[in-house]
């Protein structure tokens, strides 16, 4: 039985009735990029109700998530080589022992049966997804530990490239810099490897050159684990129309990311502005905490909240964003890929996972049959997910 909160169901049937609750509780619910696992790894109880954190174990219940893909993010810039390996196996350690201490209540999937069994046992699947192919140190060998371990998906690229993959992010800044473009040889390797052992290749994140030598390299369907669409907002970490066709051509799942700067194309020029308006204090905290860490980050965004939200997009920004995907290339290649906790914000009547049967309220408004409900909540990730372990 999920965890729902009294409170919760309260204002719940006030905005909506009772079927879509229902229909929430009753759904598949699956979410593809979770990073409140570097909470976990700066010594905070994430078992417990976090009164700053988007989820935790209390709040993911309340929400009736049934699947959380928790990111193993290695920071490229407080680590270094040779150490990024170590540390992914730290965090899936952390994770490991998070699962043991509510053994009836979350659990790690190993394979496809592992899903369906929790699922029937009230268990939430904790899978594991590895954010940035720089964790694998360029050794075919250390990917299959991850495997082994219960890694689910690999994203090629985080913000930085690799020697064999090139990022979004270093495509549209600096092209010009680079020494190759896309995938090499042996980022082609890593994706085959990818297909053989049953690990969903991931390409938020990556290049558009590295999104196309994927598409030419795989035959699995991939995923997209938290993205959204360049047309409604011209960012480059969203998928362009070609894109998105190429994912159904594919087979494959984009899972909408609810980031306001990927959601609204207004958002990030006024954060530039707060974010100019407060460089003293800004520039303080990097001094005291360094600029390139995980604590100057929640320190900055703790910061920054009050005025944040106040110029968020609303919920209705992700649902336009899931919507277009879904009229675009069909109902079967859209899902949930939040972002919770990697981001500093979330949109107003989104701020946290409790929130999410509102998205299930929202698409039902707009039309959507209760099938199709279900296969954007979670069953789309099942179907992609058995495809590429099968």
């Amino acid at each position: 039985m999920k965890l729902i909160n009294l409170i919760l169901f309260s204002v719940l049937l006030i905005y909506c009735n009772r079927p879509v609750h229902e229909i929430h509780e009753e759904s598949f619910v699956a979410d593809t990029h979770n990073d409140v696992l570097l909470r976990a790894m700066r010594g905070q109880d994430i078992l417990t109700r976090h009164p700053d954190s988007q989820s935790d174990l209390i709040k993911l219940g309340e929400g009736g998530m049934d699947l959380q893909v928790f990111a193993i993010w290695v920071s490229p810039t407080e680590f270094n080589q040779g150490e990024y390996f170590e540390r992914a196996n730290q965090m899936i350690t952390k994770l490991e022992y998070l699962c043991s201490r509510v053994p009836d209540q979350w659990a790690i999937p190993y394979d496809y049966q592992d899903v369906v069994y929790n699922e029937q046992h009230g268990i939430m699947s904790c899978m594991i997804g590895v954010e940035g192919g720089h964790s694998i140190e360029n050794d075919l060998s250390k990917l299959d530990h991850l495997y082994k371990r219960g890694m689910h998906y690999l994203g090629l690229t985080w913000n930085n490239s690799t020697s064999w993959a090139t990022s979004a992010k270093d495509e549209n800044e600096k092209p010009d810099s680079l020494s190759f473009i896309g995938l090499t040889n042996f980022g082609r390797e890593v994706v085959r490897r990818c297909n053989k052992l049953g690990v969903m290749v991931d390409v938020s994140h990556a290049g558009e050159q590295t999104f196309w030598d994927v598409i030419e390299t795989t035959t699995k369907p991939i995923i997209a684990s938290h993205s959204s669409v360049y047309n409604l907002c011209p960012h480059f970490r969203n998928l362009r129309d070609d894109q998105l066709r190429a994912v159904r051509d594919n087979g494959g799942v984009v899972f909408v990311n609810f980031y306001p700067g990927y959601v609204d194309s207004t958002f990030m020029g006024k954060a530039e502005l707060i974010d100019i308006k407060y460089e003293l204090e800004r520039n303080e905290l990097a001094e005291e905490l360094g600029s390139n860490t995980d604590a100057y980050w929640y320190a900055e965004s703790k910061l920054l909240m009050r005025e944040k939200r106040s110029i968020a997009p609303t919920i209705n920004n992700v649902v336009d964003h899931i919507e277009y995907i879904a009229n675009l290339v069909g109902v079967e290649h859209v899902g949930l890929g939040s972002d919770w906790d990697g981001v500093e914000l979330m949109p107003t009547g989104l701020e946290d996972v409790t929130k999410l049967p509102f998205i299930t309220k929202k698409l039902l408004d707009r039309g959507f049959s209760v099938r199709d409900v279900q296969k954007i909540l979670g069953d789309n990730f099942k179907r992609v997910f058995k495809e590429v372990t099968r």
